[in-house]
């Protein structure tokens, strides 16, 4: 005697291709702009990159102030740029520590520093500052926040 056997189909069904579709047009939907907008990421790794710059220039003015010729550290700050230098004007620029180019960051589309202003160290590390100086890194795109670090007047410290 012999069974009836059903034949052997193989594939997906027309609900598992509808419900796979779906859910991959949600991920679409809801994923791809958050991995395409890349400036929030942008704008957080510049504002620790300005930190940092801040930082290295307040540890170059005490590491040269055993040797001539003994300048002092300037930090000057733009709307959209922040450089490390020998004097105010910049002509004089800190070298990079990871390169021999110049220590100059600037900022990525649509983020502005604030206040614009020039700064510097001596070689005690205490900057030429009255007051805490407040610097504000802002960005314009929609849903990134705004970040801002502190100099301390007296000891130069570099904080959120």
């Amino acid at each position: 005697m012999r069974l009836h056997s059903r034949p052997v189909t193989i594939g997906f069904t027309l609900v598992e291709l509808v419900a796979t579709l779906t859910v991959i047009g949600i991920l679409a939907v809801v994923a791809a702009p958050r991995m395409a907008g890349r400036s929030g990421f942008e704008s957080r790794g510049f504002y620790d990159q300005a930190q940092g710059l801040v930082r290295y220039a307040q540890k170059i003015a005490i590491a040269q102030r055993q040797s001539p010729p003994k300048l002092p550290v300037f930090v000057v700050i733009t709307a959209t740029q922040i450089r490390g230098c020998y004097d105010a004007a910049c002509t004089l620029p800190l070298a990079d520590p990871g390169g021999g180019s110049p220590l100059i960051l600037n900022a990525p589309g649509g983020v502005i520093l604030s206040p614009a202003t020039t700064f510097s160290f001596d070689g005690s590390g205490a900057p030429s500052l009255v007051a805490q100086l407040a610097v504000s890194v802002a960005s314009a795109d929609v849903g990134d926040i705004n970040r801002t670090f502190f100099v301390e007047p007296r000891t130069g410290y570099v904080h959120e």
